[in-house]
Order: C-alpha cells, then structure tokens, then sequence
C-alpha cells in the first residue's frame, strides 16, 4: 500500500481513498491481513493491549499464558498454553485435545490473560509441527476420501435414508469423524459398529444441517467466490426477509437463497448500514422539493446516496443526491459503509477445546436439520382481519 502510495506521488502518511466498493474491500481485506500478522488490536477485544495484560498481571486473580488456535479456517477460536515453547502467529502447532492430538494454526501470539475469562481445562500445546507431521497429514487426508466412498456403499447395503458428505481423520488418525445429511433421526449404532471394525479406529457419526453440509463440500456463491462458511465465517448470523426487503431486493427465497437452500448469510453483511442511510432517506412514492420543481421518487440509489425524481412539470427523470434535496445524514456512517465482512477473532471468553473447530457448527448425531435463523422478532397481525368471537379457526 506505501508503495502505491510513493509511485503516485502521494504523502505515504496519507491514506488512499477507495474509488469503488469492490478496491474498498480490497483494502479492507488487505489491512485486516497485515495486522493480524504482526499481532495488531483486531476488533473491540482487549487481547492485544498492553492494558489488558497489565491488568491481567498485577491483578490478584490468577493469570494464564495463552495462545488462540484455530483449527480450519472458519472454526472458531480455541486457547492453549504455549508451555515453554516459542510460538509466534502463522505457525502450525500440535495441540492436546479431548478428541486425541489436533493439528492447528496459531492465530493470536501468546499473551497473559485472567483464567476466569476461560471455561473449561487449559490444554497445553505440546510442539510445533514438522516435514514428517505434514506428510501424515497429508496421507490421512486421502485415507477420508476413501472412508467416504466406504461409508457410501455401506449406506446403500443398508438402505438407509442417509447422505455421506465428508469424513475427517484426527492428527494421530485414532478417530474418524463421518459427516450426512437426512431428513429424519436414523439409529445408525449397528453401522458405526461395522464400520469402526473396518476402519480399526472409533468411528463417530454426525448428522448435519444444510447450512453445515455447505461449509463442509465448498462450493461458490451466487457472487462467484468461495462461500463464506467454508472460507471464513465463523458463526451463522441471524437472517430474516426483513433484511432482503430494507436492502431493496427481491422477496422471491429463490433469489435470495445460498446453495444450502437458505438466506443469504450476506445479507446480514451490509444490514446495519442501510438501515442508518434509510432513516433520513425519503421514501419511493413520496413527493420532495427539488431545485428543479417539485416531483415524485421513482427510485433510489442507498448506497450512493442518490436519489431519481420524476418533475411534476415536464414528467422526466433527474437524478439528486440526498444533500441537494436536504436529506442529511445526522450521524455520518464510518467505515462500516466500505468494510468489508472481515473474518472476526472471538474474544477471550471461549471454551480452550474440548472437539474440533467444527464442534460448534455442526449438529450433534441424532439432531434433525437445523431450522432456518429468524430474526427472532414477534409476528405482526394483519390490519383489518379481525375475527369475532363467533369465527372458528379456520376464519
């Protein structure tokens, strides 16, 4: 970025302003990028201040070294002690976990926290990985895809109404974890039997959502990237057709629907922000003073903050901005209007580990598909259908 900044003959002190929304998350993703690499500040969490281990030190609760790991890249984020080793952000680490040995990547360097602020045991990290832990690895990703085709043809043996979808080997290999999908709870103890007896290792089956079984296969939006929940997004957010209809799209769930068949999660992304730019916008239909006469809005641009009225004197279409017709922002929006969804780092407060990064998203094994998110707001009755006391149900 300074060097942009010095080839086009700028002050390298001066921030480059975006020209599109799409450089504006460039940049954004970029910023993010270089302050997680050196250890910078990232969100409203006090983990890398300075003030937060001084008060973690000289307090007199008992303090914790710790470093945050995450094990795939949109699990969330789990702590451990470093022990005596020197680990620094980006490197991969070998780390002790209820499911066995776990391989992750450390994502926030070791710092000194309170031990209230955690729940559950401190696990320790036992050493950095190596050229020989790599190939293992990489071997045991290939034994899974394997695993899968077994446990789909042992499906089909027994007829049951069952989708594999993925299975994940754990770092030693000793657990192998198999991810479907069904439409109902299916008692599935006699297959794991069989299978776990096939591939000499426990054998855990675990139904999923069809949020869940998006992150796990990948795939690519309607926008043309790698879907959020398998690249980045750590936690669901909660959608509803209210944010489809303050962001002016189609109410139609098809349009407005991922692969997983469900809202869009980001729809949630942009949210915030239209909502503070529609609160001193006009609304479509309404009739406004413009410098040119008097007119109607036809149609609006929130995001650029312009405006489209057609004149009540010649009946044609102009194009203002909410300044000239006196529309002002009261609290002008921040950053929040060009930032981008950047992937988040959870507080301090998480459970250290006690399963895989993606023990928090996915379904436990006999739970039926998760339920669409809703906004979790109360239902309005409809105007002007009031029932009388002598009106059955079905009035």
């Amino acid at each position: 970025m300074a060097d942009l900044t010095t080839a086009l003959g700028a002050d390298p002190n001066t921030p480059i302003q975006p020209r599109t929304l799409d450089e504006a998350r460039s940049m954004a993703r970029r910023r993010f990028k270089e302050r997680l690499e050196k250890g910078e500040k990232i969100g409203d969490c006090d983990c890398h201040s300075d003030e937060s281990s001084a008060v973690a030190t000289n307090g007199t609760e008992p303090t914790a070294r710790v470093a945050g790991v995450r094990f795939v890249d949109s699990g969330r984020t789990y702590y451990f002690d470093p022990q005596h080793l020197t680990v620094d952000v980006g490197n991969w680490v070998v780390v002790e976990s209820s499911r066995g040995k776990e391989a992750g990547r450390v994502i926030i360097a070791p710092h000194q926290i309170r031990l209230n602020m955690l729940q559950g045991e401190l696990k320790p990290i036992l050493r950095r990985l190596t050229d020989d832990d790599v190939q293992k690895m990489e071997r045991l990703k290939r034994d899974a895809a394997t695993a899968v085709k077994t446990f789909g043809a042992k499906i089909r043996e027994r007829r049951l109404p069952m989708k594999p979808i993925s299975a994940e080997y754990n770092f030693d290999g000793s657990h192998l974890t198999l991810n479907f999908s069904a439409g109902d709870r299916i008692d599935f103890r006699d297959l794991a039997k069989e299978l776990s007896s096939i591939f000499h290792c426990r054998v855990e089956l675990r139904q999923v959502g069809p949020r869940d079984e998006a992150r796990l296969l990948g795939g690519l939006g309607r926008c043309g990237r790698t879907l959020c929940c398998s690249s980045w997004l750590p936690i669901y957010p909660e959608i509803s057709m209210n944010m489809a209809k303050a962001q002016d799209l189609p109410l139609n769930p098809g349009k407005v629907s991922g692969v997983c068949g469900r809202l869009l999660c980001c729809l949630s992304y942009e949210n915030e922000q239209y909502k503070q730019m529609k609160a001193f916008m006009p609304r479509l239909g309404q009739t406004v003073e413009t410098p040119a006469g008097p007119g109607m809005v036809v149609s609006m641009q929130v995001l650029k903050e312009t405006i489209t009225v057609r004149l009540a004197a010649d009946n044609t279409d102009v194009v203002f901005t909410s300044v000239d017709l006196g529309f002002r922002n009261p609290e002008p929006v921040t950053a929040v209007a060009v930032a981008p969804p950047a992937p988040p780092v959870e507080s301090p407060i998480l459970t250290p580990v006690d399963e895989s990064g993606e023990e928090d998203e996915a379904v436990p094994a006999q739970a039926t598909a998760d339920p669409a998110p809703t906004s979790g707001g109360r239902r309005r009755r409809r105007r002007g259908r009031s029932r009388s006391r002598g009106d059955g149900p079905g009035a």
